[in-house]
């Protein structure tokens, strides 16, 4: 953002002396208008900071677009700007494969689809009311499939060890 001082502080102290008329005329005292005045113009200042320390970044968004590389504030933060898209790694049962006892991966690899879904959303913090509206069921029965899915878990993982 460009900033023209000597034209911005010229319209300053135009606008400045028509409030003052206009505080005046409305028989404020000198000093309330002197208060005004500061408070004024420190909002000018402000302004006048921020049009000269802000810098735009003018690089387009599209892939097919023009990036403007030579400036400095891309160069600079380049490694911020850019956003690595990995959605497509993303896996559903990916946990599965993060599982370290052999066995208890085996384990989850005999549950059925809709068994692993519910682990998966218990995983992502939904409750037994929100997994149960999703599958249309009532919660007694989400709670009993999950219980049968402990159970199911630590007796496979008994039967292995002996």
């Amino acid at each position: 953002m460009k900033w023209n001082d000597g034209l911005e502080r010229a319209l300053f102290m135009k606008e400045q002396a028509k409030l003052r008329k206009q505080y005046l005329a409305a028989g404020m005292t000198e000093e309330q208008i002197r208060a005004l005045y500061k408070f004024d113009l420190n909002w000018y200042k402000n302004g006048r900071r921020e049009a000269v320390h802000t810098q735009r970044l003018d690089i387009q968004s599209g892939e097919d677009e023009d990036i403007n590389k030579d400036n400095p504030l891309y160069k600079k933060f380049f490694e911020k700007l850019a956003v690595e898209d990995n959605h497509a790694d993303y896996s559903r049962f990916g946990w599965i494969e993060e599982i370290e006892d052999e066995r208890l991966k085996a384990a989850v690899g005999q549950l059925t689809e809709k068994e692993r879904e519910m682990i998966a959303m218990l995983l992502e913090g939904f409750n037994q009311n929100e997994i149960a509206a999703y599958f249309g069921v009532k919660k007694a029965a989400i709670s009993r499939k999950i219980w049968r899915i402990k159970n199911f878990l630590k007796n496979f993982l008994l039967d292995v060890n002996f």
